[in-house]
């Protein structure tokens, strides 16, 4: 059995009256596996896709590690490569934030503005970590497969039918 956390699977939480979402259960199990049993969740934004991700500590220390091989991998073969500014990019908007025994956690106020995030979220598990997206602004892109896509725009329909609850 490999020691790599992966996240699948997808839910949607709607904020709550304090501006807490709500990590889904076995997110949640992951990511504190991840986090040696402590509740700590690292939150950062996606460089490509324009949603944020969430992940465990370990999933932070592969990042570091990650840089780190690629920085050995450069200088293999004589090639610039300037691994300061990958760990900044990597590493530098990561936010950590503690989750309570219910899941509930604040998600940062920068993060939320560039992910376009207001009160409700869509967890995506994609593997070593899990996507948290704008629901209107995952079915706004052709990237996603069709499925989730089809799905977030039910929900959305049904939530908007419903009267925004």
């Amino acid at each position: 059995m490999s020691d790599v956390i992966l996240y699948s699977g997808n839910a949607f939480s709607v904020a709550d009256g304090k501006g807490r979402f709500v990590l889904p259960l076995e997110m949640r199990r992951q990511v504190k596996l991840g986090s040696g049993g402590e509740n700590r969740l690292c939150l950062s934004v996606h460089m490509d896709n324009g949603c944020a991700t969430g992940f465990g500590l370990s999933h932070k220390l592969f990042l570091f590690e990650e840089v780190n091989e690629l920085e050995r991998e450069a200088r293999a073969a004589n090639r610039p490569f300037n691994g300061d500014l990958e760990r900044e990019n990597r590493l530098g908007t990561i936010e950590d934030v503690n989750f309570d025994e219910g899941g509930r956690f604040f998600l940062h106020p920068d993060i939320k503005e560039e992910a376009g995030i207001t009160d409700v979220v869509f967890f995506y598990g994609v593997g070593r970590y899990f996507q948290i997206w704008k629901p209107e602004a995952l079915v706004e892109s052709p990237d996603r497969p069709a499925l989730i896509r089809n799905k977030v725009r039910r929900w959305l329909e049904q939530r908007a039918a419903e009267g925004g609850k």
